[in-house]
């Protein structure tokens, strides 16, 4: 199932424990087990004169397991399996957030768009930003706790490419659980229209599963696009893939993958 099991990486911010807001919907998607992930991010210390990093380490740790057994006992109130990655990873958050989801097999990596650090979100990009460039399966972006169904209406952008289909399954699990309605959009940047023949057989897969499909093909750019289209049908979460015809330009910063995480107002899915 595409959402079952699921490593959600916190550093006990509000914005990393908004997370768990969104545990009752992913149930219902199909989630079956929730892993925690705190990292002890010790990239941020150069050479401090009297500084014990040791001792500080350890305390980290014994805090975190504190606050990470809590977090279990929530997400089992919500009727999912649940545990925390243990001993607690020390080091850079991307890679150890990475790896961790690659040990455990996690079918989903869920981040919150910003942690503690808001400057060194600004300055030299997001945990989150690092996390959706260099995981290879799917991460979910959320941006903070909301008052909306995530799964309520998705915009589905399809760029025409076999990467972009495989998102349908996603899209699909996500609809089901919540409210049946998909906004498949495509964006056209040349002057040539290009075959639709896959939007057509997407929006039918869809509609098979009882979902309601609104198909809309535009033209202008991508990221720009998606972001107006995601405001004017009140879509609740985005989805798309991180790279379809143009993956030279998923490795850029400014790419569409790129803009769209760091504007988009609601949760995007990105297909790795």
């Amino acid at each position: 199932m595409c959402f079952r099991k699921v490593m959600i990486a916190v550093d006990f911010s509000e914005y990393s424990l908004s997370t768990l807001s969104y545990l009752d919907e992913l149930k219902k998607a199909g989630m079956e087990e929730a892993i925690f992930i705190r990292v002890i991010n010790i990239t941020k210390f150069g050479a401090v004169a009297g500084f014990d990093i040791d001792a500080w380490v350890e305390m980290q740790e014994e805090e975190s397991v504190k606050e990470l057994e809590d977090l279990v006992k929530k997400a089992e109130k919500c009727g999912v399996k649940a545990k925390f990655v243990y001993p607690i990873p020390v080091g850079d958050p991307v890679g150890e957030i990475v790896e961790a989801a690659k040990k455990e097999n996690a079918s989903l990596i869920m981040v919150a768009s910003r942690g503690k650090s808001r400057l060194k979100e600004i300055l030299l990009g997001s945990v989150s930003e690092g996390v959706i460039r260099k995981a290879d399966r799917p991460v979910l972006l959320v941006k903070g706790k909301s008052n909306f169904r995530m799964f309520k209406k998705i915009l589905y952008a399809h760029d025409l490419s076999e990467h972009s289909s495989k998102v349908v399954e996603y899209v699909k699990a996500g609809a089901i659980a919540g409210g049946r309605n998909v906004v498949l959009l495509h964006v056209e940047e040349g002057s040539e229209s290009a075959e639709l023949r896959v939007l057509d057989e997407i929006k039918e897969e869809l509609r098979n599963a009882g979902i309601d499909v609104k198909l809309l093909i535009k033209r202008g750019t991508p990221h720009k696009v998606i972001l107006k289209t995601a405001e004017e049908e009140n879509a609740t979460m985005i989805a798309m893939a991180s790279r379809g015809l143009s993956f030279i330009e998923g490795v850029i910063l400014g790419s569409t993958t790129d803009v769209v995480t760091r504007r988009a107002r609601v949760p995007v899915f990105v297909h790795k």
